[in-house]
């Protein structure tokens, strides 16, 4: 098994290991992600005289993964684990494991750990419903219980540190404000410290209200600390210790009962400050540790491929991307860039300067304050634009002038005449460009094409693809993650339209290139959306193409409750082939269809990103075609196109001809 090993101070490696025994009452799991627990794991790597390091260290103790063997839950079921190394194998006692429920991330679960010591110090601290609480130091552990207060019923949460390097965690909790240590405003009945520090206590000290309680969370750091014990004593507080390890087994089950039913409930989440990155590049992360203040913890994944031993690199060193736009895509492209091999992140840029701070501090990079700042570094080779789609034709050309490669997000532009120009100003250019469609690098969809393309369902006859989601109000003014205040997806004249270019964009270009022909003509129609209240962003989308015999029909919604996504299957002569959500090839005259399908693991929308960099950074190495040339692009745009002018028209209309400049 590959496992993480700590071989001496500041040093980090990841190696191979003998898989530990089992035993009586012990479970296998097979660990798809371990979550770094900052303050112990930092303790260890710096060699503190608390932590007690005795190198060669494993360190480690949350993860989560599928369960292989052992008793108590089903072979399969996916688990939370409690004191797993860092590894990609776990064995424990069966009571250190836990089924994690439906639709919960397991990043979310794997904090389990940390979640109890939380739980206890707030429960230590006789948290009460309605009642302020003040966090005081803001890690992992830190940010674990501030959330957790507020989903006990917290009225406010103030989160308190020493520097504002963690603001940017507080982006998503509207009932937490952050304070730093020398700027207190006022105190709370009480006060969680979760520094593993003296200083840490007088601030917590400062913080709690008169007669309030004051708890001392987790495991300290320091060999002594001065106690200001005339204040404890003028101001009437009481002070109160919380380690996890005064905790009985029955004390154990039931706060993880409670932590389970918070999570359960989607009333608790960490996911949004883990960076991800697989488990191979441990060492960076390490140092990340070490060196960053706002870094605040990793998932490490060990399902990702890992190099192959001995394997001549694809490029001489990682492609060097600086990311201009940090809003939902970008924070998703920067988590992919940390979990690519051959491709990284050095700088990014937003026009909201928190949400390039909060990137960098989670993935990496250098912020950078203007877009001419971030073009102007020699370490970006080339970069990712993920902004609202009127911004494209200026940042592309601004780009290509730099000398920078140039991947952008979709669609082209927000209409069709900026997308020709940019597609012009690209084909100027001796740089390699190319547009972002993830579904051209999922492995079901390469299967698909190959099966169509062979001849395996014989002519193609028909598809039919469905989309459908269930997209929030506040979607239209800040995104699904909410980071950011914007009202550009309200614009029909910055984002070009609503569902259909934001969205079934996605589904065309992939019809486009399964069945590897342009369609003759587009009939569409739209319906407006109640949810986003502007005119011309629609909602309801029914687009048929006709591909000279072959009829595709695609449907979607962003208004549907219970959404469950994208569904795309291609029939013929001979067969079918479905896509999503699950690849299978049935043959016709087959005695089941259950014979002929072959399932594939679902890739995340993560691994499809990472596959897009990755492959990017190989054709500027050598050459090769990139996956969707801005050309390929052009031509989807055109589609989108047709179809917005045939809802308007009530007719059908051939992409082909708005291309060449004719009358619709």
């Amino acid at each position: 098994m590959r496992q993480v090993v700590l071989p001496g101070p500041g040093r980090c490696e990841v190696v191979e290991q003998s898989e530990p025994p089992g035993g009586p009452g012990h479970v296998v799991v097979d660990v798809s992600l371990s979550v770094l627990s900052p303050g112990t794991e930092r303790a260890i790597l710096l060699d503190r005289p608390t932590a007690g390091s005795r190198f060669p260290e494993s360190p480690g103790y949350m993860a989560a993964g599928t369960l292989r063997s052992g008793p108590g839950l089903p072979t399969g079921t996916r688990v939370a684990v409690r004191r797993a190394r860092h590894a990609d194998v776990a064995v424990v006692p069966a009571r250190y494991v836990r089924a994690v429920p439906d639709r919960v991330p397991p990043a979310d679960a794997a904090v389990w750990q940390l979640a109890l010591t939380a739980l206890h110090g707030l429960e230590t601290g006789g948290q009460r419903a309605d009642e302020p609480v003040t966090v005081v130091g803001q890690g992992l552990l830190g940010i674990i219980t501030r959330r957790l207060a507020a989903a006990r019923g917290a009225s406010r949460v103030r989160a308190v540190a020493a520097s504002t390097a963690k603001t940017w965690t507080t982006r998503t909790e509207p009932s937490t404000v952050f304070e730093e240590a020398g700027r207190l405003d006022g105190g709370t009945p009480l006060v969680v410290d979760a520094t593993d520090s003296g200083p840490g206590l007088a601030v917590a000290i400062a913080a709690a209200d008169q007669g309030g309680r004051v708890v001392l969370l987790g495991s300290p750091r320091t060999d002594e600390a001065e106690v200001p014990l005339q204040q404890l004593h003028d101001r009437m507080l009481d002070l109160r210790g919380a380690h996890v390890s005064q905790l009985t087994e029955a004390d154990e089950e039931r706060l993880s009962d409670h932590f389970f039913s918070l999570l359960a409930q989607r009333r608790f989440t960490i996911r949004d400050v883990l960076s991800d990155y697989p488990a191979h590049k441990a060492p960076e992360v390490y140092q990340r540790l070490a060196a960053e203040r706002a870094f605040v913890s990793a998932a490490l994944h060990w399902n990702t491929p890992r190099p192959t031993p001995g394997r001549p690199a694809l490029v001489a060193r990682p492609m060097r991307f600086g990311l201009i736009g940090c809003g939902d895509i970008g924070i998703e492209d920067a988590r992919a860039l940390a979990a690519a091999d051959e491709a990284e992140m050095t700088a990014c840029h937003d026009p909201v300067a928190e949400l390039a701070d909060e990137t960098a501090a989670r993935f990496g990079g250098q912020p950078e304050a203007s877009v001419a700042s971030l073009l102007a570094r020699p370490d970006v080779d080339g970069v990712v634009i993920a902004t609202p789609h009127d911004t494209h034709e200026p940042l592309l050309t601004e780009a290509l002038a730099a000398g920078k490669h140039v991947l952008l997000e979709k669609p082209v532009a927000h209409d069709l005449a900026s997308a020709q120009r940019v597609l012009q100003r690209a084909q100027a250019s001796q740089l390699r460009t190319g547009i972002l469609f993830p579904t051209r690098t999922d492995p079901r969809f390469c299967r698909a094409r190959e099966a169509i393309a062979d001849g395996e369902i014989g002519a193609p006859l028909g598809v039919a693809t469905t989309y459908f989601t269930d997209k929030p109000a506040a979607y239209f003014l800040g995104g699904i993650s909410g980071r950011i205040s914007t009202t550009w997806r309200l614009s029909k004249e910055r984002a070009g339209g609503g569902f259909l270019i934001m969205n079934l964009i996605h589904q065309i270009d992939a019809v486009r290139a399964l069945l590897g022909q342009e369609p003759d003509r587009v009939y569409a129609e739209t319906a407006p959306s109640s949810a986003a209240a502007a005119p011309g962003i629609e909602d309801v989308v029914s687009v048929v193409l006709r591909f000279g015999t072959v009829v595709a029909t695609l449907i979607g919604s962003a208004s549907v409750v219970g959404g469950r996504g994208m569904q795309t299957r291609v029939w013929g002569e001979k067969g079918e082939v479905q896509l999503t959500p699950e690849y299978s090839l049935t043959h016709r005259g087959a005695p089941t269809p259950a014979e002929n399908v072959t399932a594939e693991t679902a890739p995340t929308a993560i691994d499809l990103r990472t596959s897009a960099f990755t492959r990017f950074a190989r054709a500027v190495h050598d050459g090769s075609p990139v996956d969707v040339s801005l050309a390929d692009g052009l031509r989807t745009q055109a589609v989108v196109e047709a179809a917005y002018t045939s809802a308007r028209l009530g007719r059908a209309v051939s992409p082909s001809t708005l291309l060449e400049g004719g009358a619709p």
